[in-house]
């Protein structure tokens, strides 16, 4: 497979008559947006916003965020947009610097994304900085008073918003890209035969968080839970196969477009290494299926992929941790090197507190970034609130009442959208002193 990413900078986004790109400024036609986002009967009505670096702004209710992207010969986000059909080859168009922010105003969820465009906050996230069209979308009465179609709003605003990223990508097809980079793949003479072979092993979903007994649909437009592992090429995880949660879990849509390992890897190829595929797999809440799916992973890396050594990511979770370990362990014993990850779950003890596994086999373990650890008192008053009002309660672990407009903040840093990413495109790290 050979996939061209064709990235055009915005540095900003302004109202306009017509949708269009010219001297790096996205016009957006409101109007025509709404329309092509109102064609699903579950959407009732949706509010449009532009929210710019630095800007008083706060964007609640988060679901997710991605990237504008357009494939030149369609096929976009299949299972979402359009109709299945393998991804990872031809050209894509990306708007670098701009994002799509979809929030769900009137969701029952506890736990939403918010992103502050200024302030502290700000500071952390890489989502601060891009050019945001925010979408807060309600849906019709049937759904509102319906617990099981609730659910179904979520994967129809999903939609929407990968609808919306083709929609303004598309403005981009017939403008010069500022920079052109080429995903090939494929092993041919020019790879070193004597290079060792790496794999990427992507935990890409757990159950443990399946709102209301439902899993999420993301891969494919299908979800993968008690699905067994499955290799990929890794241009189809960058090109629209994959997309993120229904919920802000540290793996939003636009860090599936933007995997750092991925792209970490292809930076590497063909040079001191050779990058020899993806398998993507989902956690487990049994030991059964932990046990098959760890063997399934080592025997793809092993005899299908000839792997010497795999690089593994985790999601989070706790539970996510046993599924890393004992698919670790199942590819050291089958002869493929690991490079296994953990998360710290708690910002109180010493790191080894907080591993989780322990085993002979793991003798490369990295850590990354805390996502529970609490980010006290975040102190900015926003001016401007999308994706609900003034009077939205914000979440936090404990009974502690704050709200949209709250001028100071206690969260935990999962629910701050884009401070972490579990495909390793972060620069937030934990220390100990």
């Amino acid at each position: 497979m050979r996939l061209e990413l064709d990235s055009i900078k915005i540095k900003d986004i302004q109202e306009s008559s017509a949708t269009a790109i010219k001297d790096g400024v996205l016009y957006l036609n409101k109007k025509e947006l709404e329309e092509v986002l109102l064609k699903d009967e579950k959407i009732k009505s949706v509010d449009i916003n532009i929210a710019r670096p630095g800007d008083k702004t706060r964007i609640i209710c988060i679901q997710d965020v991605m990237q504008p992207r357009c494939r030149e010969n369609g096929n976009n986000f299949p299972g979402f947009v359009d109709k299945m059909q393998i991804v990872g080859n031809g050209r894509t168009v990306s708007l670098d610097g701009a994002g799509v922010i979809i929030s769900n105003p009137e969701s029952t969820r506890i736990e939403m994304g918010v992103l502050d465009m200024d302030g502290p906050m700000a500071g952390l996230t890489p989502y601060a900085k891009l050019n945001m069209v925010s979408l807060a979308f309600y849906p019709v009465e049937d759904i509102k008073n319906d617990a099981n179609e609730e659910r179904i709003f979520e994967d129809a605003i999903k939609a929407a918003g990968l609808k919306a990223c083709v929609y303004l990508a598309k403005a981009g097809l017939e403008v010069k890209a500022d920079e052109v980079e080429v995903f090939e793949s494929e092993v041919g003479e020019s790879v070193d035969p004597s290079l060792p072979r790496v794999a990427y092993c992507f935990q890409t979903y757990t159950p443990q968080f399946d709102y209301k007994g439902r899993s999420d649909r993301f891969f494919y437009g299908a979800a993968m839970t008690n699905t067994f592992p499955t290799i990929i090429n890794p241009n189809e995880a960058l090109d629209g196969a994959l997309v993120g949660w229904n919920a802000i879990k540290a793996i939003e849509t636009y860090s599936m477009q933007n995997n750092g390992t991925i792209r970490e890897l292809y930076k590497h190829h063909g040079k001191d290494l050779n990058f020899v595929g993806v398998v993507v797999y989902s956690a487990s809440t049994d030991a059964e299926n932990r046990q098959r799916s760890a063997d399934m992973c080592a025997n793809l890396l092993k005899n299908v992929l000839h792997a010497d050594g795999a690089v593994l990511t985790k999601i989070l979770g706790g539970m996510p941790h046993a599924d890393i370990a004992c698919t670790g362990v199942a590819c050291e014993k089958a002869g493929v090197k690991t490079c296994c990850p953990t998360t710290p779950l708690t910002a109180t003890g010493t790191l080894a507190d907080t591993i989780l596994y322990n085993d002979v086999e793991l003798d490369l373990i990295t850590i990354t970034g805390s996502p529970f650890e609490r980010t006290w008192n975040i102190k900015f008053k926003p001016e401007n609130i999308y994706g609900g009002d003034h009077h939205t309660k914000i979440y936090f672990s404990e009974p502690i009442p704050q709200w949209a407009d709250s001028e100071v903040l206690n969260m935990e840093q999962y629910l701050m959208c884009g401070v972490h990413d579990h495909t390793n495109s972060r620069k937030i790290i934990t220390k100990e002193f």
